[in-house]
């Protein structure tokens, strides 16, 4: 780790160390985190990620965390934060964003500009490259709507390429970056449509209002635990199998919409995993349905 401390100060890269990993995922849990960088340019990712693959180091890159869970044991490696890649420009109907910027704030943006087309994404926690990633989607919108192409820093050939929606594969809550951990989104550029921009805040507050209404948006989470199984509703089968509410330790099911897991309080990353599995035993004993996490543990 000293080497690493060495490199980053010479590089100029921000970072912390033995920092507390509640404070780098949405559901606020986890242990201790020995080094985070989060370096602020393409140049810089380059060069940390190429120093962390030349050391063997244990590291992993992470957006704004709103699908992991740090372990309790905490990460005795480099998390990369790509907070810092900010920047939102618009040249006619098309939009580019750096992968840190919060898909929300992308979204207010684009209705600022009378673009159209990001407002399912409006509530939606998390960053640009993490919604890539997994294609995030609500309200029968989802990324492969409206992204043009994605740059991207491939650690194997150590060079930045261009990945257009095809090469990126994205279907349901999926995209091939999952299958290919060697790519890491720096960049993605939208295409949108002109639009009124009283009309688009009109349907940007009424998806807020329908979050508000049926999410349990005051406690922590990772929004939807579980990807919808082809012909179901994870938050129907959940509640169906009599799990709403549901509790272990200080994480539970959430009374309100049976597809969350929340941290009423005290919770651990263990009482998520735990809870996670019941959910994946129960429902699958009951309905002979395999439920897949969003949630993504990080040990």
């Amino acid at each position: 780790m000293k080497d690493l401390v060495v490199f980053l100060k010479e590089n100029g890269i921000s970072f912390e160390e033995n920092v507390d990993g509640k404070r780098l995922c949405s559901f606020r849990v986890g242990g201790c985190v020995k080094i985070v960088a989060k370096p602020q340019s393409s140049l810089q990712v380059k060069a940390l990620l190429d120093y962390l693959d030349a050391s063997g180091m244990k590291n992993k890159v992470l957006g704004r965390g709103s699908d992991t869970v740090i372990s309790d044991e905490g990460f005795d490696g480099a998390l990369v934060l790509l907070t810092e890649l900010k920047g939102i420009k618009v040249d006619g109907d098309m939009l580019s964003a750096g992968a840190g910027e919060s898909l929300a704030s992308v979204a207010s943006f684009a209705c600022s500009q009378c673009l159209a087309g990001l407002e399912f994404a409006h509530g939606i926690p998390g960053s640009v490259g993490g919604a890539v990633y997994m294609n995030a989607g609500a309200y029968g919108g989802e990324i492969s709507d409206v992204i043009v192409s994605c740059e991207c820093y491939d650690r194997r050939s150590k060079s930045i390429v261009v990945l257009d929606k095809f090469d990126l594969g994205l279907s349901y809550r999926h995209s091939v970056l999952q299958d290919k951990g060697e790519l890491v989104v720096l960049s993605v550029l939208f295409k949108l449509s002109n639009g009124e921009k009283t009309e688009i805040r009109e349907r940007m507050d009424e998806y807020k209002s329908k979050r508000l209404a049926s999410q349990p948006l005051e406690y922590p989470s990772a929004g939807s635990a579980f990807k919808r199984p082809q012909g179901h509703f994870a938050a129907k089968l959940i509640d169906d199998a009599g799990l709403k509410g549901y509790t272990v330790g200080g994480a539970q099911v959430s009374e309100k919409h049976a597809g969350f897991i929340i941290n009423r309080g005290g919770a651990t990353a263990d009482d998520i995993k735990d809870l996670v599995s019941y959910i994946q035993m129960t429902v699958k004993e009951k309905f002979d349905v395999s439920l897949e996490p969003e949630i993504e543990f990080l040990e």
